[in-house]
């Protein structure tokens, strides 16, 4: 019992030593700024923190270690600069000391700040997304994609927006082969010393798997001469197509089937068929015959 009532003593005593002895400790704090006019947009947001290497007692070190760490306040007024917050590395060391009781701050990065601002009410511009989507063989990408936001705010470091900025555009997006609806979250690309608010958006590619349909059409003879009649056999031929389960609600295709008198092969006694007007929103479309027999009737 003496011996572990010596050894926790000495444990202590050497607890309180060590506490007092300074040590080296990095640290990454947050930044925030405070006393921000509601008229100033600062162009640039700053860094999110500050990384430092501090010399610290070893009683800071522990309260720093099992406590939330403390954040670098930047007060607006105080580092006014023209139109920018100018901190020079003497100015973020003072900082980073006066937040963490620090005896001495050796290292700080980044080691200057310049944040332009601008009190311009900024310029509303549309958002257009730059994207290449392909649907897989069974989907089908259906309308244009849906935007969180169609227009943000530009705001500029010399106010001036460059005569041949007219809209913002998303940063690339390369989706290829999708079987279901996708959302994406995407940064928006603005000119140079620009800020976007916000500066992202989300960005929703509605896919629809394509259903198989077919339907008889008509064949039509064209280019036909005035004393010539045209008939084909069959004069019905099927269209096979697939559509996109909405557009399929919405109204019935108007497919053409045409027999061009001057594709007539009068070696095999056929005429080639074509199908006409079709639009974007049918995949696949095909007929159940690319040719049909004919016969010419003169007047």
């Amino acid at each position: 019992m003496m011996f572990l009532l010596f050894t926790v003593i000495s444990l202590i005593l050497w607890g309180v030593m060590s506490l007092n002895e300074e040590e080296q400790f990095d640290v990454r704090m947050p930044v925030r700024f405070t006393h921000v006019p509601d008229s100033v947009t600062l162009i640039s947001t700053g860094p999110e923190a500050l990384s430092a290497t501090l010399t610290l007692k070893g009683t800071k070190l522990l309260k720093m270690s099992v406590g939330r760490t403390p954040a670098v306040s930047i007060d607006f007024r105080a580092y006014l600069s023209g139109k920018a917050l100018h901190l020079t590395s003497g100015d973020l060391k003072g900082l980073v000391r006066t937040a963490t009781g620090a005896s001495q701050v050796s290292v700080v990065y980044p080691d200057s700040l310049l944040i332009p601002f601008t009190t311009h009410e900024g310029y509303k511009l549309p958002v257009t997304p730059d994207f290449r989507v392909t649907a897989g063989p069974q989907s089908s990408l259906v309308g244009r994609p849906r935007l969180s936001a169609d227009s943000v705010k530009v705001y500029m470091a010399n106010d001036a927006l460059p005569e041949n900025f007219r809209a913002v555009s998303t940063e690339p997006i390369r989706l290829l082969g999708l079987d279901h609806t996708v959302t994406r979250k995407v940064r928006l690309q603005g000119p140079a010393n620009s800020r976007i608010v916000p500066d992202s958006i989300d960005i929703t590619f509605d896919i629809e798997p394509l259903i198989f349909k077919s339907r008889k059409v008509v064949v039509e003879p064209v280019n036909v001469p005035s004393n010539v009649k045209l008939i084909t056999f069959p004069a019905q031929v099927d269209v096979f197509y697939m559509v996109s389960m909405t557009d399929y609600k919405t109204g019935d295709p108007r497919f053409r089937v045409v027999a061009d008198y001057r594709n007539i092969n009068t070696a095999t006694g056929k005429v080639r068929l074509t199908v006409k007007n079709v639009s974007e929103k049918f995949r696949n479309v095909h007929l159940s015959t690319d040719s049909a027999e004919y016969i010419i009737e003169r007047h």
